[in-house]
C-alpha cells in the first residue's frame, strides 16, 4: 500500500490519480509525461496529414468538376468552387495541427 504525497491517504500502488484529492501521483515521473506528450504529437501529426490529404482531394475534385461543368455552361459548375474552398479550409486546419505539434515538441526539449 502506498500513500498520496499530497493528502496522505492510502492508495493502491498502480493508481495514477488519488481518489481523495484528485492529484496526479505520477507527476514526478518525467518519462511518463514525455510519453503522453509524444502521443499528443503523433496524434496532431496524424490529423495534419489526414487534413492535407483531404485538402488535395477536395481541391482536385473541385477544379475538375468546376472546369468540366463550366465548359458545359451550367451554373452547377460553381459547385467546384465550394470544393476548392473546403480544401483551403482543410489546409488551414492542417496548419493548426502542425503548429500544435511544434509547440508540443518544444516541451520535450530540455
Amino acid at each position: 500500500m502506498a500513500y498520496c504525497q499530497y493528502c496522505g491517504r492510502k492508495v493502491d500502488e498502480d493508481v495514477v490519480f488519488c481518489s481523495e484529492c484528485g492529484r496526479s501521483l505520477v507527476g514526478g515521473d518525467k518519462g511518463w509525461q514525455e510519453l503522453l506528450i509524444q502521443e499528443k504529437i503523433d496524434e496532431a501529426k496524424h490529423r495534419a496529414n489526414m487534413r492535407t490529404i483531404s485538402a488535395i482531394i477536395l481541391v482536385t475534385v473541385g477544379m475538375v468538376a468546376g472546369g468540366v461543368l463550366c465548359v458545359s455552361s451550367d451554373a452547377i459548375g460553381f459547385f467546384g468552387v465550394v470544393f476548392v474552398c473546403l480544401g483551403i479550409g482543410c489546409i488551414a486546419s492542417a496548419g493548426r495541427y502542425e503548429l500544435k505539434a511544434r509547440k508540443l515538441k518544444k516541451q520535450l526539449k530540455p
